[in-house]
């Protein structure tokens, strides 16, 4: 699988884990919306500025700070 598909895999991942959040009520219908242009521009923004507005969006529930930290 060559880059572009597994980011596209992950990103499609990412919407289908903010649709849960948007179905149980824990983000509005505008956050969610607002998650999606973030997704859909994400090569315009930093990696910190994507962490913080993710976390602001989702009140702390998403956060990718996690993907920095070595597994080992």
């Amino acid at each position: 699988m060559g880059l572009f598909e597994e980011l596209e895999r992950m990103r499609l991942k990412f919407i289908a884990v903010c649709e849960q959040l948007l179905s149980k009520g824990f983000i509005t219908e505008e956050q969610f919306d607002q998650i999606l242009v973030l997704l859909d521009n994400l090569d315009e923004y930093d990696q910190q500025y994507i962490n913080q507005k993710l976390n602001e969006l989702t009140n702390g529930r998403l956060d990718l700070l996690f993907w920095e930290q070595d597994p080992i």
